[in-house]
């Protein structure tokens, strides 16, 4: 599991901003939130501009150079902070595998441009690579010591070029880490549509994701969940292209997308997701709720909350979402000029079950500027 992350001169980021999954606390209630000491499914609120969207694809970033995934998004914008002359930007991912903590630090100076990699294993540092000055480096992993590293361009990482070019166990902490970070997943369901980080390359149609894995029956029963009753059939239009159609009872067929609202265009996204949610070891959805009601929200939330083996960092502007109906005090952060600090570090009393969270949010009990 992830269990803390480091950035430093990231994007929108001026002051090195830390996502830490281990401050947990000992709440009788909604443990499941909660595995092996770690948080789970946390739920970041922010205003805008506030730097949640900096935030998830600052946690991806790891995701760019060590797998050949899908990574436009995550190439649109710049890199280091725009405030600073430095173009260096560093990220420290901690990982906790068992007993195993696994520290992977690197700096880039471009989404795609790696200037230094250092990996450690309880302390005791495995590999290390730096890019301009490699007088220092070197590989303790096994069946590595007789590659040759030195010469590597910035743009192939040698965390990357060592798992590819050995043979690992899966029990291995390299193995174990690149199957962790290839299990992640970003997507976001704005008018981008399709867009997300990670996982797999290319993009597929969504009608065709369900038509082709013959889902039609069970993504019309996951709409009926939300409400949405829809007689749902397949069409195919003159092109050749395979369609959902909706079938009303005067037998008149139109397709979904002529007069699906945003927010069920963006339950027919998160659906063909959530087929690959067993598979994922790490989601991120930036804005999750931005086309629902509360009801869906909150439905949508606990979805995500009941895969097991999956955790999840969703980010949000709904405040009524502060609900332990939800989440809980740690594993709900709030993002703002004093970095991403769970609400129950904010303030100094215990919260219980029955707080309204949410009014003590909106009467700034959580705020932090009164210690400035």
């Amino acid at each position: 599991m992830l269990k803390r992350i480091e950035i430093t001169n990231y994007h929108g980021f001026q002051n090195p901003v830390i996502l830490d999954f281990s401050g947990t606390k000992n709440y009788s209630y909604s443990k499941d939130l909660i595995k092996n000491g770690l948080v789970k499914n946390s739920i970041v609120f922010g205003r805008n501009g506030s730097g949640k969207s900096s935030l998830c694809l600052a946690v991806m970033d790891i995701t760019l150079h060590l797998l050949d995934r899908q990574k436009d998004r995550a190439l649109q914008h710049p890199y280091s902070f725009v405030g600073n002359n430095d173009l260096r930007v560093g990220f420290r991912y901690i990982f906790q595998f068992g007993k195993r903590e696994l520290i992977y630090y690197y700096e880039k100076t471009a989404p795609m441009s790696l200037s230094y990699e250092e990996i450690s294993v309880n302390g005791k540092k495995i590999l290390v690579h730096n890019y301009t000055d490699e007088s220092e480096n070197f590989i303790c992993i096994q069946g590595a010591k007789q590659l040759k590293t030195n010469g590597l361009q910035p743009e192939l990482s040698c965390v990357k070029y060592v798992y590819n070019n050995t043979i690992h166990s899966d029990n291995s902490e390299l193995a174990m880490m690149m199957n962790f970070v290839g299990g992640m997943l970003y997507f976001r369901s704005l008018r981008e549509g399709n867009e997300y980080i990670g996982f797999k390359l290319g993009g597929d149609n969504l009608d065709d994701i369900i038509l082709r894995n013959n889902k039609l029956s069970e993504f019309s029963d996951f709409l009926k969940t939300f409400g949405l009753k829809y007689s749902l059939i397949p069409i195919r239009l003159p092109n050749g292209i395979s369609m959902i159609g909706i079938k009303f009872d005067n037998n008149r067929v139109v397709s979904f997308e002529e007069i699906a609202s945003s927010g069920t265009q963006a339950l027919k996204l998160f659906y063909c997701w959530l087929l690959d949610f067993p598979k994922l070891t790490f989601l991120v959805i930036d804005e999750f709720d931005a086309f629902y009601d509360y009801e869906t929200a909150g439905a949508v939330l606990n979805l995500i909350n009941s895969f097991e083996n999956m955790q999840s960092l969703v980010t949000t502007h709904n405040v009524t979402l502060l609900s332990t109906r939800f989440t809980r005090p740690d594993c709900a952060y709030l993002i703002d000029k004093h970095g991403v600090v769970s609400l129950s570090k904010r303030i100094n009393r215990d919260l219980r079950k029955g707080n309204n969270i949410e009014k003590m949010y909106r009467e700034g009990e959580f705020s932090m500027d009164e210690e400035e």
